[in-house]
């Protein structure tokens, strides 16, 4: 089909969506009803008494919830369900006695049992749309990407697409319906307001309250946005306990959520051996912090073999993003190490050099303030002249612009020459490390079977190959609002962390 033609069809969906609307189809689950009861229980015991012992019981829980809205098939088929029920029970046999509330826990292991043996409504409303529709005329939407495998291998026999929203985007199959699980709250704005397909129906558990519309981030500056409507049809059993979701925030603070803790570094201006950089929570229980620096190394299974492997900047990095890490240490240090063994002979020399350039740099920083180094290298010319605390560090070469290296050498009061030519002859060798590095993860991912990395969200490279020994391909999982001051050479090295236990 032509490009024309695409448009042309999605134009016809959008006026589709904007004149009809959307439906939600909201199904009773007395099982469920009685968990999230208990569930927001547990919330007021928390606010009330603080996290402290609650923590992990509440981050159990809230991910159980999570996984019976966006996974509603039956437990043979749901080990994440299945694996999340037997947390909670765990979490409230660890609580037994040390805390006061022993109704509560009896509640959410009872509710979790009921969860785990009931056959959710949901799931039997879902595939009868399934069949009415036909299976080669609809698409099931996925919440995230664990859910999309998970309903695949369930929906495998009927033979119908299950795909992410990103993945809907993408594609842009030509068919009539999209079954979308989980409430729109869940999804982009786009899926309602640029839809793809001309019908769209939410499947929701009727103990879900909150069943809004979101709207595209503009509609609030647009002279009469449009706004879509909803049409909502509840079936089954809603006889469970009421606890239906109202206010935004509540919401909000039912969803499995990452915990941050507090700040450990006021705001404040790095030193000339730290930098700001955000936590990010990784799969596999790993974080890193990442400084808002060079390009990090990524992968993207999405890509045809060969072309997985890629650089992406720093601020495009979002959840659902796959790093490739080295484990103990930053991919740079490691390449630079390559790129002196690839000098042979000269090695020796130019590391020499490098050392000699960064320390000089190192103890004027420590003489001037950050500011006053800035306004004098910018005096002089230099473009960048910002990063000058990140030109301290081993693994970065040099400036990239050849003046703005010229300039900062004069300013250190260190001849150009050997020193320039010696950094730019490392330079191309790390080019070329990173080149021979990049062809041996290409390899190596070619011959896996990713499936299994974005079924479990990482995947350790260890296969003996020199190179790509100790790499680790990991799904992000959340980023801090907020900045921390770390050390330089701790930026970018993964480390133990259970703060997105909870999280998919």
């Amino acid at each position: 089909m032509s490009r024309i033609a695409d448009l042309n069809r999605r134009y016809a969906a959008a006026a589709s969506v904007a004149l009809n609307g959307v439906e939600i189809i909201a199904v009773g689950d007395p099982a469920g009803a009685r968990l999230n009861a208990a569930v927001r229980r547990l919330l007021l015991a928390v606010r009330a008494d603080g996290p402290g012992l609650w923590e992990d019981l509440l981050g159990a829980a809230k991910a159980l919830r999570w996984r019976l809205i966006t996974q509603p098939q039956p437990a043979r088929c749901n080990p994440a369900v299945v694996e999340m029920c037997e947390q909670v029970r765990r979490q409230v046999s660890r609580l037994r006695g040390a805390v006061a509330d022993e109704v509560l826990l009896d509640e959410l292991a009872t509710a979790a049992q009921a969860v785990g043996e009931a056959v959710p409504p949901l799931g039997d409303v879902l595939i009868r749309s399934i069949e009415e529709a036909g299976a080669s005329e609809c698409v099931v939407v996925a919440a995230s990407k664990p859910a999309q495998m998970a309903l695949a291998t369930w929906l495998r026999d009927l033979d119908t697409s299950v795909l992410t929203a990103g993945e809907l985007e993408r594609e842009q199959p030509d068919l009539s319906q999209a079954l979308v699980v989980g409430p729109p709250r869940f999804y982009r704005s786009s899926l309602v307001t640029a839809p793809v397909m001309s019908m769209i129906k939410f499947f929701v558990p009727a103990w879900f309250g909150d069943r809004s519309i979101p709207r595209s981030p503009i509609a609030a500056y647009a002279d009469g946005a449009i706004c879509i409507g909803a049409t909502v049809s509840i079936l089954g059993d809603t006889s469970g306990p009421v606890g239906a979701d109202g206010e935004d925030e509540v919401e909000e603070d039912l969803l499995p959520q990452p915990s941050w803790g507090g700040r450990r570094s006021a705001d404040q201006l790095p030193g000339a051996d730290e930098v700001a950089a955000r936590k990010v929570l990784l799969s596999g229980n790993l974080a890193i912090y990442l400084d808002d620096g060079d390009r990090i190394r990524a992968l993207d299974p999405a890509q045809p073999p060969g072309e997985r492997v890629v650089y992406t900047e720093v601020n495009a990095v979002r959840p659902g993003t796959y790093l490739l890490l080295r484990q103990g240490e930053t991919e740079r240090g490691a390449l630079y190490r390559s790129a002196l063994v690839l000098l042979s002979i000269k090695g020796p020399a130019v590391d020499a050099a490098q050392k000699a350039w960064k320390e000089a740099l190192a103890r004027r920083l420590e003489l001037i303030s950050y500011p006053e180094a800035v306004k004098e290298l910018r005096a002089r010319g230099v473009r960048t002249a910002d990063r000058v605390r990140a030109w301290t560090d081993p693994a970065l070469i040099r400036p990239n612009r050849d003046e703005d290296f010229d300039s900062l050498l004069s300013w250190l009061g260190i001849p150009i020459q050997p020193t320039f030519g010696l950094a730019t002859m490392l330079r191309r060798a790390h080019h070329q490390a990173s080149a021979n590095l990049r062809d041996q993860l290409e390899r190596a991912v070619s011959e896996a079977d990713l499936s299994a990395m974005e079924r479990d969200g990482h995947w350790r490279l260890d296969i003996g190959r020199e190179g790509v020994r100790g790499l680790i391909a990991t799904r992000v999982l959340a980023i801090s609002p907020h900045t921390e001051i770390v050390l330089r050479h701790d930026a970018r090295v993964p480390f133990e962390d259970r703060s997105g236990q909870w999280l998919e």
